[in-house]
């Protein structure tokens, strides 16, 4: 069985090389890669894979001096999914008998085994205290972004005292419950809450000069809020 598995990258690659990290993917199971990746490497954003099959995570450097790859490769499976029960119609006399038993079956747990009715509850209440546990980190680095206008990965991870992993695997399900947002601009991808506030956090924090035409639309449609 694949389990959550955080990769850190950190490697040079010489003048006109390709380096391949491949993610392997046993059948019937779906992963969920979260790369923390340069734009020399493809994809750098999270992506779902479902076996069999082989999430790869290419990085060509066709500059002709070396160049340093430095980040993260986050692979979270996704949990399985149950098949639904086959139910097959009964003849009338024993789908009584059944219904009789079920009957009788119930009245001895409601009067001897009350805990075993909570059975069938206990995956979504387990499911329920983990997304509790974890919604206080996700508060925080909210609060932190909130607190900062605008903040890329590492001044959160440096902010909240969190892990890279924890953090960028938080950050992944906040913007995909539509809590936080996220804009690239040159080679950093900036994390925000409220836009206007992000956009001038981000221009005191650059040399406007240096922006190229895209860079300075997504800045303006951030002031436009």
């Amino acid at each position: 069985m694949l389990q959550s598995v955080n990769f850190t990258v950190a490697l040079i690659l010489m003048p006109l090389s390709l380096w391949m990290f491949s993610v392997p993917v046993p059948m019937n199971a779906t992963v969920t890669v979260v790369p923390n990746l340069p734009v020399l490497c493809s994809p750098t954003s999270p992506l779902q894979i479902q076996g069999p099959a082989t999430a790869e995570i290419i990085c060509v450097n066709t500059q002709l001096k070396p160049a340093e790859v430095a980040g993260w490769i986050y692979v979270e499976p996704s949990p399985p999914v149950e098949p639904a029960p086959i139910y097959v119609p009964e003849a009338p006399v024993a789908a009584a008998a059944v219904g009789v038993a079920a009957a009788a079956g119930l009245s001895h747990l409601a009067t001897n085994r009350r805990e075993w009715l909570l059975a069938p509850l206990l995956p979504i209440i387990s499911r329920i205290k983990k997304a509790t546990a974890d919604d206080p980190i996700r508060r925080e680095i909210l609060s932190q972004i909130e607190r900062m206008g605008a903040a890329t990965l590492s001044q959160i991870v440096k902010a909240t005292g969190k892990t890279w992993g924890a953090v960028q695997w938080h950050i992944y399900v906040l913007e995909r419950e539509g809590r936080l947002r996220s804009v690239r601009v040159g080679p950093f991808t900036y994390y925000f809450v409220n836009p206007k506030a992000a956009a001038e956090v981000i221009l005191s924090s650059v040399d406007p000069s240096s922006l190229t035409l895209e860079d300075r639309e997504k800045l303006d449609l951030l002031a436009a809020g």
